[in-house]
Parts: C-alpha cells; structure tokens; sequence
C-alpha cells in the first residue's frame, strides 16, 4: 500500500494523471470551469457549479448575496446563435401548400424545441429561416437536430427522412412531407 509521502511524489511527477482528461473539443466548446456565478445577459440562464441552469436555487441566491460574485455574459448557445454558428440543420420541404400541416409541423418542431431546452438550457433551436415551401431550423446540439426529424417522421406518416453526418459535428437532417 503506497503512503501519502508517495501519492504526493507521483502526483508531482506526473505519474498519476487526473482522473478525467478533457478531449480538446470539450476545453474548446465550453473552456474551463469558472467559479463564480454567470448569467446570459439574452436568454437569462445561470451558470454555476460548472454549469448552465435555468434559474438559481435558493441556497445559491443565499451564496450569492454574501460574496456577490455576478457577471453578465453569453451563454454557449447564445454566442452560436450570434455567430451563425450551429451543429445541427433541419431543412423542412413541404409539397403541401396547406397552412393547417405548415402550422402542424411548425408547433412539432416548437414542442420539441422546449422539451429540449428543459432538459438542458443549452440544446436548442438557434435561428429559423422561412422561405415559404422551405423552413431551415438551425440547433445547438447534432442530436437535436437528429431528433427532431425523427419526431416528424413518426408524426407525419408518409413523410420522408434523410440524415446526413458533414464533418466531424455537424448533422443535416432533410424532411420532406
């Protein structure tokens, strides 16, 4: 059994490495762990304990009020939506010229949007662009972009799905009812 004296000299040494290395996609998407409390100054989520929540606890406000570390910033996901940057893309083609299906498949996509963003206030859809027959959904998160289609398909019978992986993140996802 190795005594502390020997821990301490490994871990100096760099025998031991940490228990979870960070990919270097990882460090790149969302850095370091801060320490104080962020809040986005658009959509309104909090960061803390090393990640984005949709509101402060109340032990955290408690925290917060004695030591009143508090910045504004982005988000993740709002720095994307800035950038024209996106991992996912759903191009919906509609053949039908019927507003009640473009309504349908609209609200679809919106309830999946918000069952996203509940699960984590990071994944979500980012921009739209409508050009009539043709709406392009731009998401946060590949999977959703992947999950959403697939929430379609099962909707709407008779629907047509392709799933194309581009690069090593990015997912176009092509629905056509």
């Amino acid at each position: 059994m190795a005594t502390n004296s020997n821990k301490n000299m490994a871990v100096k040494t760099g025998m031991v490495g940490r228990r979870h290395q960070r990919s270097r996609k990882e460090e790149s998407e969302f850095g370091l762990g801060q320490k104080e409390f962020l809040k986005c100054s658009d959509c309104g989520v909090v960061y803390f304990d090393k990640s984005w929540h949709h509101g402060l606890l109340e032990e955290k406000q408690e925290h917060l009020k004695e030591n009143r570390q508090f910045k504004f910033t982005l988000c993740p996901a709002c720095k994307m939506a800035k950038d024209k940057i996106f991992e996912g893309e759903v191009v919906v083609k509609l053949k039908s010229k019927n507003e009640k299906v473009k309504s349908d498949v609209l609200n679809t996509i919106k309830n999946s949007d918000e069952q996203a963003r509940e699960r984590d206030p990071m994944d979500r859809i980012l921009w739209a662009e409508d050009k009539g027959d043709e709406v392009r959904f731009f998401t946060s998160e590949n999977q959703l972009a992947v999950r959403i289609g697939k929430k379609l398909e099962s909707s709407f019978l008779g629907s047509k799905l392709e799933i194309k992986h581009t690069g090593e993140d990015m997912i176009r996802v092509y629905w056509e009812y």
